[in-house]
């Protein structure tokens, strides 16, 4: 099955495990290699004391400890070195001339497998000492706050690292081809080649790494000055892109640094904006006019991106470079890894448990004085004065829950700069609605006038797909329970009305639908005088989205209430083959307690599938939790 984009997600940290093991193998077969020498007994032995080393940094590696994987990897590579100086007192020039002797014939082999070690180890060491210098962040501040962190040296220390680690991986790569893999004991010889064959994979994925931190130092404005709207999605109020963005940030990076930041209240430019533009026909009901707090209406990242920009300049905003999306996650993963954190001035002790519903009571708390963001704003420099005086495993720790956010979602990214919008979209940070072959479904939930009732709401989904008349039908269940009602927090006890649009292949047919609730009214109608943007228009009139088919329905759920709706709808027949693909792509925020896919019997037998499917007397099953996007592949007949 053809793969969505790749993704980079997995950076510099796992790079560096990827040359720990191949150093691991390289000593391995070091260690066994026949040698028909008296030199060999030497070279094994010091290949020996480098092979400890490069098992000591793994485990340092896998526990975060940077300084001790360094030392332990630049053993191993003066290790290398010491089992190459022994086997090169035959000299290089004669080594094709020995290796062909009976019973000398692995000293060739050993010779190169040493110098690919060495190789290895150096790169390894070169990464560990760089990625450890993200430790120092905090040191490079001269001043306190935000501003007072510079990337610059960090980020260039990194760049030269890749650098040189092309380099090391390249000639290993180069050493091992040169090694016959009959010179390899029998035990060991398909691990060789296995390894061997791998080499290039790694080499692209230093070249990915390197890739990375080209985009870094793009964002951090290094080229130029750079301007990013960043926008604080709060999913405990669903909508399209992942929550309703109640407060924004304008960051400003410049020469590797942050030059300024700053955070407000989203309808404080939205009340700039003098403009009667006439809002989506589903938040008519609660808004008489669009603005930039609802202008991301588009299930793709992208183009709600992009309608963003557009509104912050009518509402007088500058110019900028990106739009940045936060979920609250991210706070959630930041606080489990610095701990509880206590405000100034507020009778509060915020913890990764207890942050999301404690900042919404103190953003209600502080409405009536005008200033509903302010503990947004002071806890900021408190987060990030933390952040930076991380110990050396948490700021490794914080690397980590930057990568699970970006897999997630939990941090989506556009840009205006074609190369930076380019990186994002390969890497999988862009949140544009994928276009994969095949089947495809996304629900995509809108939280309209329910309060913040979708934090206390779960939501399963339910595809059962059969063959009627040579045509595959599906049958869709989105079934969601309200868990509130009786907690201490007035908004988890409201009502929950949401606007959910699924989004399936191009040409797919509408059946039926039962179980949606009705459509609310607006609350006024618009004249002439009124402008209607065609984006928008387009979006409505065609009933497609980011080249996909849209179905829509209404759900209302009353607190300790459960709600579910059914489509029934036929996909193109180009869907139909013996080798069925299907996309499930995860809404941003969206929380799937449980995803279930059957094909039914008897029409359709599964001989192979992935994820592994189960069969069932009446069908084939595959149940799971849908945390990131799901891609099965199934073979029928």
């Amino acid at each position: 099955m053809p793969q969505p984009k790749k993704r980079f997600g997995a950076g510099l940290l796992s790079l560096m495990p990827w040359l720990v093991g191949a150093g691991i193998v390289v000593v391995g077969l070091l260690y066994v290699s026949r040698y028909g020498l008296s030199v060999k007994t030497r070279a094994v032995q010091q290949g020996s004391a480098a092979m400890a080393h490069m098992i000591a940094a793994r485990d340092e590696l896998s526990s975060m400890d940077l300084a001790s994987a360094h030392t332990d990897l630049v053993a191993a590579h003066d290790g290398f070195a010491a089992a190459g100086k022994e086997l090169n007192v035959i000299g290089p020039a004669l080594l094709g001339l020995v290796s062909k002797i009976p019973g000398l014939h692995d000293v060739k082999a050993g010779w190169s497998l040493v110098n690919a070690g060495q190789e290895l180890s150096d790169a390894g060491a070169e990464l560990t000492a760089a990625v450890g210098s993200f430790a120092n962040l905090g040191q490079n501040a001269d001043r306190p706050g935000l501003s007072g962190v510079s990337v610059s040296g960090t980020l260039a220390d990194l760049d030269a690292a890749l650098t040189k680690a092309n380099d090391d991986v390249t000639r290993a790569g180069t050493e091992l081809q040169d090694v016959d893999p009959t010179a390899v004991p029998d035990d060991l010889r398909d691990d060789f080649v296995s390894f061997r064959d791998r080499l290039p994979a790694i080499t692209q994925l230093v070249h990915d790494a390197s890739s990375l931190v080209s985009f870094m130092r793009s964002f951090a404005g290094e080229d130029k000055p750079r301007r990013y709207l960043v926008l604080f999605q709060n999913s405990s109020e669903l909508r399209p892109t992942g929550g309703f963005p109640g407060t924004y940030g304008i960051l400003d990076m410049e020469n590797g640094r942050v030059k300024n930041w700053r955070a407000d209240d989203i309808y404080n430019p939205d009340g700039q904006l003098k403009q009667l533009i006439v809002p989506p026909l589903q938040l008519q009901s609660i808004t008489p006019s669009w603005g930039m707090r609802d202008a991301a209406w588009w299930a793709d990242f992208p183009t709600s991106a992009g309608k963003v920009m557009q509104f912050w300049q009518l509402e007088g905003g500058s110019q900028v470079d990106g739009v940045i999306a936060i979920h609250p996650e991210v706070l959630r993963d930041i606080l489990a890894i610095t701990g509880p954190l206590t405000v100034p001035g507020y009778d509060q002790t915020i913890t990764a448990d207890n942050f999301l519903p404690t900042l919404q009571a103190q953003i209600d708390e502080d409405r009536p004085t005008g200033q509903p963001k302010r503990i947004i704003e002071d806890l900021a420099p408190i987060v990030l004065e933390r952040l930076t005086s991380l110990p050396a495993d948490g700021q490794v720790k914080l690397l980590g829950a930057f990568k699970t956010a970006l897999e997630r979602r939990d941090i989506m990214a556009f840009f205006s700069d074609a190369a930076m919008q380019s990186f994002v979209a390969s890497a999988g940070w862009s949140g544009a609605v994928v276009s994969a072959p095949g089947d495809y479904l996304m629900v995509d939930v809108s939280n309209v006038g329910g309060v913040k009732a979708d934090a206390v709401t779960d939501t399963t989904i339910k595809l059962e797909t059969r063959l009627v008349d040579g045509t595959m039908v599906h049958r869709l269940t989105v079934a969601r329970q309200h868990t509130g009602g009786s907690t201490p927090y007035a908004f988890y006890n409201k009502p929950n009305h949401s606007y959910i649009r699924v989004l399936v292949p191009a040409g797919s047919t509408l059946r039926g639908i039962t179980g949606a609730a009705a459509a609310p009214k607006p609350i006024m109608t618009y004249g002439g005088d009124a402008t209607r943007d065609p984006d928008l228009v387009a979006l409505e009139s065609s009933g497609m989205e980011s080249g996909k088919t849209s179905f829509g329905f209404w759900m209302n759920i009353d607190p300790g209430q459960t709600a579910s709706v059914q489509l029934e709808y036929a996909v193109p027949a180009s869907v139909n083959s013996s080798d069925y693909h299907l996309y499930v792509q995860k809404q941003p925020g969206l929380s799937v307690s449980q995803f279930q896919f059957t094909l039914d019997k008897p029409d359709l037998t599964v001989t192979d599938s992935s994820p592994r499917m189960t069969e069932w007397p009446d069908s084939w099953r595959l149940f799971t939790k849908l945390d990131t996007d799901l891609a099965i592949s199934a073979s029928l007949r």
